[in-house]
């Protein structure tokens, strides 16, 4: 196999897709890796290279998170402020927000700014490698290795699936465990592992070079909340360490929500009248 056979397949698609392609191919041509490692390489390689820049809104993200809890403190104040027409005292928390975000040099778009990067390259591999599992010319059916030797074809034994849920599932509970002010919810904590479940369902019928390019994304995404979580890498790059804030109270549940008893017309325990016992008519016996 040599670069640009593939091309010479017909394999022309989006130039985004294509280049990413182009990459896949260079890869396992110039170096002899096989296809399982190839893929690994250009993930890792990507990651490598937006690695800095993620580290530079990671710093900006906990600057937004040390002070979350006083800024939705002072946001609670100015909606209450604005439901008693108060308006003076919503302007005036409302400077005091501004001057919260102006100290902890808070930014909107600065902590997305890896998310963007790594959102569209997500994309487009994943478009890449799935188009190169249709083309035999690519000889993925052979560029697998222990139990999922052939690249073109589905897990049969759903390993890789189950190791991609579990990747995603740990990548959104270490990132709310190490780098959120805010305790994640049990409704979520369940609700992201139900989700987890459900796309390791979803997806066991993707090839497995496709399932494959998503365990070295969040392996690599796992590791890197593991070191930018460490405190000497927060020393050196200036990232704060930010507190965890329990909930007061827990959150409401949906029958909260929808305020089930004003709607049906019930009263509560404490809301209950009395019961006094009759008294009887006439004059009380000697």
């Amino acid at each position: 196999m040599q670069i640009g056979d593939l091309a010479s397949h017909g394999l022309t698609t989006m130039f985004p897709v294509r280049m990413t392609e182009y990459a896949l191919e260079f890869m396992h041509v110039s170096t002899g890796l096989p296809w399982w490692a190839a893929i690994g390489a250009v993930v890792v390689g990507y990651r490598l290279l937006i690695l800095p820049i993620n580290a530079w809104s990671q710093k900006h993200m906990m600057n937004a998170m040390q002070g979350q809890p006083e800024m939705n403190r002072i946001t609670a104040q100015i909606k209450a402020a604005n439901v008693r027409r108060d308006y003076m005292s919503a302007a005036k928390h409302s400077q005091e927000l501004i001057a919260i975000r102006k100290k902890l040099n808070i930014s909107v778009v600065k902590p997305m700014v890896g998310t963007f990067l790594q959102i569209p390259f997500m994309m487009v591999m994943f478009a890449a490698v799935r188009d190169l599992a249709t083309i035999p010319a690519a000889h993925m059916s052979t560029g697998g290795a222990l139990w999922f030797t052939n690249l073109m074809a589905a897990d049969p034994y759903m390993i890789l699936p189950v190791i991609s849920a579990l990747g995603t599932m740990g990548t959104f509970e270490l990132q709310s465990k190490l780098n959120s002010s805010v305790e994640q919810s049990r409704e979520m904590k369940i609700l992201f592992r139900c989700i987890a479940v459900l796309g390791a369902a979803v997806t066991s019928g993707l090839s497995s070079s496709v399932l494959l390019f998503w365990v070295y994304n969040t392996a690599f995404t796992v590791l890197q909340i593991l070191v930018f979580s460490a405190k000497p890498f927060r020393r050196v790059m200036g990232i704060p360490d930010v507190k965890k804030v329990k909930f007061a109270r827990p959150p409401p549940t949906v029958l909260d929500k929808l305020n089930v008893k004003k709607l049906v017309g019930m009263k509560s325990k404490n809301d209950a009248t009395p019961f006094v016992l009759p008294r009887k008519s006439g004059n009380p016996k000697n």
